[in-house]
């Protein structure tokens, strides 16, 4: 069990020896269930919401470098807390120098944006031929419009450029994207602060999960994570971890939601509205679906090309966050995540 997951403001966490002792509490039925994870189980920590942990729990986890990760109720990343392994000021400093050069900037964004676009082709195409849909002519539209913008994009000279680019390909891609979803929880566009439907719901709770595995990394490896090349900075937003999720939306975020929504695993009522901002959003015990579902993703092996080495989506991770600090500190230009 690679990550523990503490769901909810009806949970309490403490430590227990060398275990981590949980007490789910259901106050509909005045009931406790209790429970105990093993500590040398716990790899990373995702807490959700408002669940009680208590602090010599938060302590052992910083002393023994795990990285806990916090989302709000509804799956909105909020922040991490992790312990202090890197302390490499003079990466730091070549980051900064590294987005204060438009051109290093410049080639940065550009292979983000080619890898994501290419994998949005990639997923285009694998869905297409699961269904034996490859030869309609609207498969045919949008694969090539993508092979187009992802041949325009190394032709930009500007960052408005690829972002623009960026946005284009994107519609191109939900467009011929919804075809793929069921029929009873049908994705129309994409929308989201907050998703409007089921479809949206899950789309934006597994970029949120994703992007806190991207930021831990990022902060791990010495780097500042609101210091990107392709997201503007703007207060608080962590724009480098931000740069990092584009190549996987496609190939992990999207292929994962129509997989849990394909076969069956989340159903519309594993959804609900919040009649607060009239979102539509996973259910909290809805959430142990997705999770087991999540950590098969994150932990399957494949190969990267043909005859080539097998990862996971974890090193995946990692091996982004390696290519950007051997940008800024060896000038090597970055490669991204591409879809086999």
């Amino acid at each position: 069990m690679p990550t523990l997951y503490i769901n909810g403001q009806d949970v309490e966490a403490r430590l227990d020896d060398r275990r981590v002792a949980l007490n789910h509490f259901d106050y509909t039925k005045d009931d406790i269930k209790s429970s105990t994870v093993p500590l040398f189980d716990i790899e990373r920590v995702v807490l959700i919401g408002y669940p009680k942990i208590t602090m010599q729990l938060q302590h052992h986890f910083i002393y023994h470098g795990i990285p806990v990760f916090f989302l709000s109720p509804h799956g909105r990343w909020v922040s991490s807390m992790l312990p202090n392994t890197n302390g490499s000021a003079f990466r730091r400093l070549r980051q900064y120098d590294a987005a204060r050069n438009d051109h290093q900037a410049l080639i940065a964004a550009k292979q983000l944006i080619y890898a994501k676009i290419r994998n949005m082709r990639r997923v285009l195409q694998r869905l297409a031929a699961n269904r034996e849909q490859s030869a309609e002519p609207v498969q045919q539209d949008a694969c090539n419009s993508l092979l187009e913008y992802s041949r325009k994009v190394h032709d930009a000279e500007t960052l408005p450029s690829v972002r623009g680019i960026e946005g284009i390909a994107s519609a191109v891609y939900f467009r011929r994207l919804a075809a793929f979803f069921p029929e009873e929880l049908p994705f129309v566009s994409r929308n989201r602060r907050p998703p409007r439907d089921a479809a949206n719901a899950i789309l934006s709770w597994t970029y949120a999960i994703v992007m806190a595995e991207i930021d831990a990394a990022v902060r791990c490896a010495g780097l500042d994570p609101c210091l990107g090349f392709l997201h503007e900075i703007s207060y608080g937003r962590p724009s480098l971890s931000l740069d990092l999720l584009e190549p996987l939306r496609a190939p992990l975020g999207d292929l994962l939601a129509l997989n849990l929504l394909n076969h069956k695993l989340l159903r519309k009522e594993h959804f609900e509205n919040n009649p607060e901002d009239g979102g539509v959003y996973l259910k909290k015990e809805s959430r142990k679906i997705f999770f087991t579902e999540y950590e098969l993703y994150m932990e399957r092996f494949f190969a990267e090309s043909k005859g080539g080495s097998r990862v996971t989506f974890r090193r995946v991770i990692r091996n982004m966050v390696n290519a950007v600090c051997e940008m800024i500190e060896a000038g090597k230009e970055p490669k991204f995540f591409l879809m086999p």
